[in-house]
């Protein structure tokens, strides 16, 4: 099976700077949350995937806690309803921001489409972006399979390779004798 998304998506070259309304229904663009730092931006089935699930309670369990000091970012992306998003959120604890594209224009404009659901519709094709801290994307996962999915591990690597290229990786101030 072919998975399929908008030639543009490679490695390499910038990510869309997209917005989204989040599960408050806040408009959000993704440059903006990024906030100049590196970020991993997920593109969820929808809510009743336990794929899904699982990936997000392994990321609250052991990486939510770290990206609250290490600046890094992450991001969600799914079609689902404002119920759904805040139900989903909501029961995984988790609390970074969940983006609904519930019209599918950015589905569609990403050609990450899954025709395979015959009950929920075109959903997303589980794709995990690790963007660099201007959208760069530094990587990419495929995550049809759970195990084409990041781990929590190699999440913290690529952070950890994103950010050891910034200016200020090593402490360089002034030392007293």
């Amino acid at each position: 099976m072919n998975y399929p998304m908008h030639p543009e998506l490679k490695t390499g070259r910038k990510f869309p700077d997209f917005q989204l309304p989040d599960q408050d229904g806040t408009v959000q663009q993704l440059s903006k949350l990024l906030r100049g730092f590196p970020g991993v931006l997920i593109f969820s089935r929808g809510y009743f995937c336990p794929k899904d699930r699982r990936q997000a309670t392994n990321y609250v369990q052991y990486l939510q806690p770290e990206l609250r000091v290490n600046y890094c970012k992450m991001i969600t992306v799914s079609v689902d309803n404002k119920m759904h998003t805040v139900e989903t959120r909501e029961a995984l604890g988790a609390d970074w921001p969940f983006l609904m594209d519930t019209d599918r224009k950015l589905l569609y404009e990403l050609e990450m489409v899954d025709k395979t659901d015959p009950v929920h519709g075109d959903i997303y094709i589980p794709y995990s972006f690790v963007l660099d801290r201007d959208r760069t994307i530094y990587k990419i996962y495929n995550g049809w399979w759970f195990a084409g999915r990041p781990t929590v591990e190699e999440i913290r690597m690529d952070f950890r390779a994103l950010l050891s290229r910034r200016p200020d990786w090593i402490y360089q101030g002034e030392h007293k004798k």
